[in-house]
């Protein structure tokens, strides 16, 4: 029941009750479904170990009480319940995630519910863009000034409702959903890979080019170079992403705006003021949405407005969340890359799996590579891991243990270039806190449980020094910007 709840909660969500009138946000309907939820999910958290072994879980309580803290910091007890009301329907969809989705066959569900909600907000866009409908609500006119900003034209943008209603949110968790729309490709079945990915994957693009959002641009380039870099080498794709930057600017997907410093000084300048404001108060930072009442406009950059809001105690935490997560998808494909079964091994292991077919039915791949024959498995049912796991012996070669993976790798690569996704746009956008990026963070928390099992993660102790690694040269790479602005 828990997992259903979850599904209609981030669809529901990402839909955003708004779009059908004022007095459907006044109901509050996100907010009651968040807490029938989060009782039909209560089964789920005893029943199951998952949750308790990813560090992200206690990371993201950490971030919790931090932004308590910014609050009692500053004497504003009241601001603390206020705080929680704004961050946790956030901290809501990471949860409900990470505690239902138990088997790979409910990752996968997730996933595509997630991708496929993302899709019909694309559709109803579309559908604003071109034939009218709730034009106001899906379509913004955005004034392109010149240098001496004298108005000069206006720009058509296409959004989202709710809390995609900012062009930039909607370019953003449309990208995130682009790599996770290809779980559903499946090798061999052409007709079915045309309809139910690549004509989603074009609208998912296409939708993202009407938003014009130069984040998203660059997002974009991140994760083509991400996806080229494997086959053709970190030079060459990266030779290749600005090409594909300098061919999406003449194709005019910016919309006209450019993506200098010297179109990019507003930021900037946010970002000095950030910096101002984090050393006014360093460690637990000025108070949780406390940067607009500061300076007139918002960060501009999602590191940035956690560590002057959150001071070092939770950006530090923050950032750690998604330094976990990158570390724990990293691992998992190294270490699927390694385990390459011999053949006789491999031929082995197939003959001992003939008898869970008996039983259960699983898909089978084999795929010869170098004399090698390595094989995959796509389980047709829930129980099937147990299974596995309970008949399948276990082979050593040169003293490393063999054994099938639990998730995919081309799973796993798509959660990563979706956290490629949101870190790329991330960077000019304020959304230290909003649903998008506990969402992707959720997905890919639950991929790594279900890949480690109920075994903590052999990374689990070095994330700290990582953290704090990425945390000092972001606000050295930061400050050096600013002053070179100035």
């Amino acid at each position: 029941m828990g997992f259903a709840l979850t599904i209609v909660y981030i669809v529901v969500t990402i839909l955003s009750p708004e779009q059908f009138g004022k007095e459907w946000a006044s109901y509050h309907v996100v907010t009651y479904l968040a807490g029938i939820t989060a009782l039909a999910s209560l089964p789920s958290m005893g029943a199951y170990r998952y949750w308790k072994t990813s560090v992200q879980t206690y990371l993201l309580v950490g971030l919790i009480v931090a932004i308590a803290l910014s609050e009692v910091a500053h004497g504003w007890l009241g601001g603390v319940i206020e705080s929680w009301r704004m961050f946790l329907p956030s901290a809501a969809v990471f949860f409900f995630i990470v505690v239902n989705v138990t088997t790979i066959r409910r990752l996968k569900i997730m996933t595509l519910a997630a991708v496929g909600a993302c899709l019909a907000v694309t559709v109803e866009a579309l559908c604003g863009y071109y034939a009218g409908y709730h034009g106001e609500m899906f379509v913004l006119l955005t004034n392109i000034s010149s240098p001496q900003d004298e108005v000069i034209g206006q720009l058509t943008r296409i959004r989202g409702a709710g809390f995609l209603s900012d062009p930039n949110d909607l370019a953003q968790i449309l990208l995130i959903a682009l790599p996770l729309a290809f779980i559903a490709w499946r090798r061999g079945r052409v007709v079915a890979n045309f309809f139910v990915v690549l004509v989603p994957a074009a609208l998912l693009l296409w939708t993202t080019y009407l938003t014009h959002s130069r984040g998203g641009l660059i997002a974009l380039a991140a994760v083509a170079l991400m996806a080229a870099r494997k086959k053709l080498g970190t030079t060459a794709s990266s030779a290749l992403a600005a090409v594909f930057i300098l061919g999406m600017i003449a194709l005019d997907f910016t919309g006209g705006r450019g993506i200098s410093a010297a179109d990019g000084a507003d930021r900037l300048e946010a970002w000095a003021n950030g910096l101002e404001m984090f050393k006014s108060a360093p460690i637990f930072g000025i108070g949780f949405d406390g940067f607009t009442d500061l300076y007139e406009i918002t960060a501009h950059n999602s590191f940035v407005l956690c560590l002057a809001e959150l001071g070092l105690l939770g950006s530090t935490l923050w950032m750690a969340l998604l330094v976990t997560t990158t570390v724990g998808l990293n691992s998992i494909i190294g270490a699927q890359k390694k385990k390459q079964p011999g053949r006789f091994l491999g031929l082995l292991h197939l003959f001992e799996m003939s008898s869970i077919t008996r039983t259960v039915p699983f898909a089978l791949n084999l795929a010869p590579s170098n004399g090698i024959i390595a094989f995959s498995y796509e389980y047709a049912s829930e129980a099937l891991p147990a299974t596995v796991s309970a008949n399948a012996p276990e082979f050593e070669t040169q003293n490393n243990r063999v054994q099938s993976p639990r998730v995919p790798q081309q799973w796993i690569v798509a959660m990563r270039l979706a956290l490629v996704s949101f870190m790329a746009t991330a960077w000019f956008l304020s959304r230290s806190y909003t649903i998008t990026m506990y969402l992707v963070l959720g997905l890919a928390t639950a991929t790594i449980a279900l890949q480690h099992g109920d075994h903590k993660s052999p990374d689990r102790g070095r994330w700290v020094v990582s953290t704090i690694t990425a945390e000092v040269l972001l606000i050295i790479l930061i400050y050096g910007l600013v002053r070179l602005r100035h």
